[in-house]
């Protein structure tokens, strides 16, 4: 457990920095309107609590779309969705969900990610705070409700798309456990 939550202290240190080296000053940039975010993730979550737990998933742990909401907002609605279905042979399947509501406040507009002028890319820093729904159906099923936040960072590819990457805590509810995370991911903007 202490392996991970030095993995988040790291992955969090990482984004600050890369995203403070990266940002040039007085860059002013203005975002198109009705710009959408598209993503997948992989990730890596630690409960820790009564019962601890270890969950990752590679190569996509969720899908995720980002509503901008309004021209040069820094606000960002996002909800993002993971589902897994597993059948063994001789016993009922089971679907395990993941829906999660999220809004994300970038520290600076964050428009210039997808500027094609390789001089106005900018990395942009976020922070995002998400409820949470998770669970299993079938014989046993249960769910969970969650809450927690996230400080992340998106890093300039190429025109239109960007790197992801983000910590986050959170806190489980039904379970009371606390729960380290990290994403890694792609996106893709939308004009």
């Amino acid at each position: 457990m202490l392996i991970s939550s030095r993995i988040a202290g790291g992955l969090a240190a990482v984004a600050l920095a890369l995203a403070t080296a990266a940002a040039p000053a007085g860059a002013q940039i203005t975002q198109p309107r009705n710009t959408k975010e598209f993503g997948l993730d992989a990730g890596l979550v630690v409960g820790l609590g009564d019962i601890s737990s270890v969950q990752i998933a590679l190569p996509t742990a969720r899908a995720r779309i980002g509503y901008f909401l309004a021209n040069d907002s820094r606000w960002s609605l996002e909800p993002a969705v993971g589902l897994n279905y597993i059948k063994v042979e001789g016993g009922d399947g089971a679907l395990f969900y993941n829906l999660e509501a999220g809004a994300l406040y970038h520290f600076a507009p964050p428009s210039g990610l997808m500027d094609v002028a390789e001089a106005n890319r900018v990395s942009v820093v976020y922070a995002r705070p998400f409820i949470n729904l998770s669970g299993v159906t079938g014989d046993g099923g249960d769910s969970e409700f969650s809450a927690g936040g996230g400080l992340g960072v998106k890093i300039p590819w190429r025109s239109g798309l960007a790197w992801r990457l983000e910590a986050n805590a959170g806190y489980g509810f039904d379970n009371e456990a606390f729960r380290l995370g990290a994403f890694a991911g792609i996106s893709f903007f939308t004009r």
